[in-house]
């Protein structure tokens, strides 16, 4: 197995052994404001140009019409509600 495909299966999902993608610490409000969390898509987006995860949106973490906003105009998905 070459690395490329070494990087493509990296375990992306909230389990222990998994990779907690950079959109979901970004709804869960993990960042102290969204300039730092706009540089931590970024580097999550080229990440993924070079092949880790399944799907460039996969590895960020954004659903298709999120990842349709970021690929517009660096939308960030919005975060979750509190209770």
């Amino acid at each position: 197995m070459d690395q490329k495909m070494m990087r493509r299966r990296v375990d992306v999902s909230n389990s222990i052994n998994g990779v907690t993608t950079v959109g979901s610490w970004y709804k869960a409000g993990h960042f102290d404001n969204d300039e730092q969390a706009l540089g931590a898509f970024k580097l999550a987006y080229q990440q993924g140009l070079d092949s880790m995860g399944e799907s460039i949106s996969a590895w960020m973490g954004l659903n298709e019409d999120e990842f349709a906003e970021w690929m517009k105009n660096d939308t960030l998905p919005k975060k979750m509600s509190k209770c």
